[in-house]
Parts: structure tokens; C-alpha cells; sequence
């Protein structure tokens, strides 16, 4: 039986043979996607998150020996491509060979030649697939390979580290990535965010308490950094911490010793210290909020991760990236972005950052019936004047923000079953506000 993460997509516009495929190789454990559509194969097969591809000769809109090209100009992924090809072009067949491909399978084929032809073309993959430990980080612009090749020589150090950027853009990411690269990888990794700790008990969050400690102490209990001894401790939005906890946090980085709430004696700790904060700790400092000497001791190397808007070349390997994801998640029926979508994603300007992105290509695969992802499919919340998406067909002139938002507010209510509450948590607003669009929009709620 084949490993599950292997990935095949089938591109081929005769739907007996994608079908007839898939049931194949969903039947030998493999996961697999298929478009007859070439323009969307195109569009799947350059997230280079398939291992294996089946790919057509002749189809509508774009030949296979076309996509062949895009796909292997500049080695753009890394799947073996298998090509399909019917009676009568066994020399394009030929030709495709010359541009990267790995075998030819002739139609009609059987299922042991489907069979023997993928597992010659995933080689050794197929027995033990290789782990990208930056599978998480996604993209392949400058600055991502530049932020991949810095992650990779800091992880081999055991050296402190502020992760700095605007919230959204994946600084945990960034900080598991460091721990999963380092030295310490089989042992734990503790994220805490420091925003969601109760200010009165962060120092028993933190550091444990013994019994007895306070009023509620009934046992004795491992704070965070005993828990991640030997491991990985990921203080996240670490500016929230009080002055109080922000001393004894500095004592802990300098002696590796945990002052245990209710003990007199402090206890040993290894543990390799990863921060972050979307806030300017400069300006913190400044104010007297954040100490000088606690910045001086987390900020060893700091590494800044850019908003999504600097490094737009990102976007649509990000949301590809999502909407596979998704698209299996909720079974959608999405398989790719119109031209116009496609613009509108990189011209928007995502002040929430790559945790924006993800949430509208998961709302796309709720909402969205249609196999290609339009321009009025998608609405962009939290507009305001800095942010603002192109919403406007540029060969109709016909659509409005106010034409989009109505209309994803159906799809929603139509999803849910025309529950409001339900409908209003989904969309991010409160249902007074959601009652409001609907009278105003005119929207018909069905009884």
C-alpha cells in the first residue's frame, strides 16, 4: 500500500479516464486530485505539492506539451510527470520526453501499466518520502528563500531568538520551523501566548507552583518551562508580560534556573528560548512597559518576517497552498482561480496578513459551488481605505462591492440554513449587524 502524503494529480479533459484512474489509484492508498480542465491543471500542478502528475497531450485550451514546459522552465516543481497520450501522437509523446517527462502511458492502458508506471516514476520516494521541514513556509520569492536560509543557520545554534512582525504573518510558524531544524527536535516544543495568560497567575503559568503555593494551589504543577526542559519554549506576544514576571523571566534566561512559585530553592532548566511580538518593543521600552535589559537578552538574533503585502510574489503559492487544503477539508468542488481572481488576490493588500489569506480561501471552499474561483466569489473583510481590493470586472464594468457582499451573504445564509447566529459567527460580524444587511440588501430569508 502507497504512503497517504503522496499526492498524483491527473490532468486529462476525457472524464472516463480520470475517473477510471483515480478508482486505480485511490484503491493503492494514493491521494488524488484530477481537473479536466488544462488551464486549472496548470494552476494545481504549480504548487509543486504533488508527487506525481498524469498529464493529457491534446486538450482544450492548452496542450499537455505546453503545460509540460511551464512546468519544468526553471525546474518550477519537482513531480515526476507521466504523460497520456492517445493513437496517433506517440512523436509528441516523444517530444514531451525531451522536456522532462518519465514515461508515456498510450491510451487504452491497463490498471498494472497505470499501476507500474507511477511507481517507476516515484522511485524511491514511494518507499520513504523525503519531510520539507519548511512545508509550513510557503513561497518562493527572494525573500522567502532568503528568510528559509536564515532560519537554517540559526536553528543549529542554541542561541535566543525575537521573531518581530505584524500579526498574521506566521511568526509561530517561523518558531516551530527553528525548533523542528535544531538539535533539540525530539523534544518538546511549548508554544504560550503570553496575551491569553490571566496577569495574576502568569507566574504560575510560567514557572509552576508547588502545593499550598496560594488559595487554589491543592497539588504541585509544572509550569511552561519545566515542561519544555530539553525542548523549546515559544513565548508568543511576550510584550503582554507584567514588569513583575518580566524580572524573575530575566533571571531565568541568564541563570537557566526557575523560580518555582512557593519554593525558596530554583530549579534547573535547559531550554532554548524563542520570542515574538507584533508590538515595536523599542517603543515598549521607551514607555517603560518593557525592560531594556529582558529586549537585550531575547533579542540575541531577531529575525523580522515581512506583512504579505512586501512580498506579494507569495500570494498565490500561499493560497493555492490553502486551497488544497480546503478544498479536501470541506469537499469542495474549487480546483482553481479565474485570471481576474488571481489579480485581485496579489492587488488586495492583506492587512491580516498570510491568517487572512487562509481564512478567505477556507470561506471560498465553504461557499463557493463552481469549480473556478470568480472575481465576485470573494469578499475581503475588514476594508478600509488602506486596504482595498479590486472588486470591479474590468470587462463588464458590472460589479460592485455592494454586489459581492450581498451575494456572499446568501451563499452563507443558503449554508447554513438561514440561521443567523450561525451565519453572523461565520461572516465575523454580530447579528444585529447581519439583520442590517439583509433588510438593506433585501435580502429573503426562507422560512
Amino acid at each position: 500500500m502507497a504512503e497517504k502524503d503522496i499526492r498524483i494529480l491527473i490532468v486529462d479533459d476525457e472524464e472516463s479516464i480520470r475517473d477510471g484512474c483515480r478508482q486505480i489509484l485511490t484503491r493503492e492508498g494514493y491521494r488524488v486530485e484530477d481537473t479536466g480542465d488544462a488551464l486549472c491543471g496548470l494552476d494545481m500542478a504549480l504548487t509543486d505539492s504533488y508527487t506525481v502528475i498524469l498529464l493529457d497531450i491534446r486538450m482544450p485550451k492548452m496542450s499537455g506539451l505546453d503545460i509540460l514546459k511551464k512546468l519544468k522552465r526553471e525546474n518550477a516543481i519537482s513531480a515526476s510527470v507521466i504523460i497520456v497520450t492517445g493513437f496517433g501522437t506517440i512523436q509528441l509523446a516523444v517530444e514531451a520526453m525531451r522536456y522532462g517527462a518519465v514515461d508515456v502511458l498510450t491510451k487504452p492502458f491497463a490498471s498494472d501499466e497505470l499501476k507500474g508506471a507511477v511507481e517507476n516514476a516515484l522511485g524511491e520516494k514511494g518507499a520513504s518520502p523525503t519531510e520539507d521541514n519548511f512545508s509550513s513556509l510557503i513561497g518562493n520569492s527572494d525573500y522567502m528563500r532568503d528568510l528559509k536560509e536564515t532560519i537554517r543557520r540559526i536553528a543549529k545554534t542554541d542561541s535566543t531568538v525575537l521573531i518581530t512582525g505584524e500579526s498574521g504573518t506566521g511568526k509561530e510558524l517561523v518558531a516551530l520551523t527553528l525548533h523542528e531544524l535544531s538539535k533539540r527536535r525530539d523534544k518538546p516544543f511549548v508554544p504560550v501566548d503570553c496575551s491569553s495568560l490571566v496577569e495574576s497567575l502568569m507566574e504560575s503559568e510560567l514557572f509552576g507552583h508547588v502545593k499550598g503555593a496560594y488559595s487554589g494551589a491543592s497539588e504541585r504543577r509544572e509550569g511552561r518551562f519545566q515542561i519544555a526542559d530539553k525542548g523549546t519554549l515559544f513565548l508568543d506576544e511576550i510584550s503582554n508580560i507584567s514588569s513583575a514576571v518580566q524580572i524573575k523571566l530575566l533571571r531565568v534566561i541568564q541563570e537557566q534556573e526557575v523560580p518555582r512559585v512557593g519554593s525558596s530553592k530554583p530549579e534547573k532548566v535547559d531550554v532554548r528560548l524563542i520570542a515574538a511580538t507584533n508590538r515595536d518593543l523599542r517603543e515598549e521600552m521607551k514607555s517603560g512597559r518593557f525592560r531594556e535589559d529582558l529586549f537585550y537578552r531575547i533579542s540575541v538574533v531577531p529575525i523580522h518576517i515581512m506583512p504579505l503585502r512586501d512580498h506579494k510574489g507569495d500570494i498565490l503559492s500561499i493560497a493555492e497552498y490553502y486551497l488544497q487544503i480546503f478544498r479536501e477539508k470541506h469537499k469542495s468542488s474549487i480546483r482553481c482561480f479565474s485570471e481576474e481572481a488571481r489579480k485581485s488576490l496579489i492587488s488586495y493588500s492583506w492587512p491580516g496578513n498570510v491568517r487572512e489569506l487562509r481564512n478567505t480561501i477556507e470561506r471560498l471552499c465553504v461557499l463557493s459551488d463552481s469549480e473556478v474561483v470568480n472575481l465576485s466569489d470573494i469578499l475581503y473583510y475588514g476594508q478600509n481605505k488602506g486596504a482595498k481590493a479590486p472588486v470591479v470586472d474590468s470587462f463588464s464594468g458590472k460589479i460592485t462591492l455592494v454586489d459581492v457582499e450581498k451575494e456572499h451573504i446568501e451563499k452563507a445564509l443558503r449554508h447554513f440554513n438561514y440561521q443567523i447566529s450561525k451565519t453572523a459567527k461565520f461572516l465575523g460580524i454580530d447579528r444585529k449587524t447581519l439583520r442590517m444587511k439583509i433588510r438593506n440588501y433585501g435580502i429573503e430569508i426562507e422560512k
